[in-house]
């Protein structure tokens, strides 16, 4: 088990999901695509950590409903409480700063520009999720304490609402940066 298939466990510990549902559910959390997700959900369900379900459908092909066994549960809650690894930064921003001197105002001004909007469009979307997983803990009578579904996925995204806040800030302070300097 490799920590894309802890991710998936973890996003089916909260729902049913297609396959193509779990891919789109892990893009927030994870870089990955459908050629890595299809064969760890299969050998998770060889495992028996999930189960399936098929789901016939007339307009398009059937697809598979994928559920977290108790199996499952228990391997996901057994990694959950061990230590996380130190968290992998790959951000292409980061070099391209390093060798900022090289670029012109004009481009590098813009990098930074694009940069903030990026981040003030995923500060929205994650405004939103935190929204909805509200709407999902008052629908399932959940406060927000540890044992509530909920309460993990609303740290995740507050967490994502900070680092957005954080990029947008840095982006800002480096465009000033910049304008004082020329």
């Amino acid at each position: 088990m490799n920590t894309l298939s802890y991710g998936l466990l973890a996003l089916l510990s909260a729902n049913s999901l297609s396959g193509y549902e779990l891919t789109q559910n892990i893009k927030p959390l994870w870089r990955a695509g459908h050629s890595q997700i299809y064969p760890l959900l299969m050998s998770m369900e060889q495992q028996g950590y999930i189960t399936f379900k098929l789901i016939e459908q007339t307009d398009k092909p059937d697809k598979k409903e994928y559920s977290i066994t108790k199996a499952g549960l228990e391997q996901l809650r057994q990694w959950v409480e061990t230590t996380a690894e130190p968290p992998v930064l790959r951000d292409e921003l980061h070099f391209k700063l390093y060798s900022l001197w090289l670029s012109n105002p004009k481009e590098a001004k813009d990098l930074l520009l694009k940069r903030a909007e990026f981040c003030k469009s995923e500060l929205e979307r994650y405004k939103v999720l935190l929204k909805a997983n509200e709407v999902l803990r008052d629908e399932r009578g959940e406060t927000r304490e540890l044992k509530a579904t909920t309460f993990g996925r609303y740290l995740l995204i507050h967490k994502r609402v900070l680092d957005m806040e954080s990029s947008i800030q840095f982006c800002e302070w480096a465009l000033e940066e910049l304008e004082s300097n020329q």
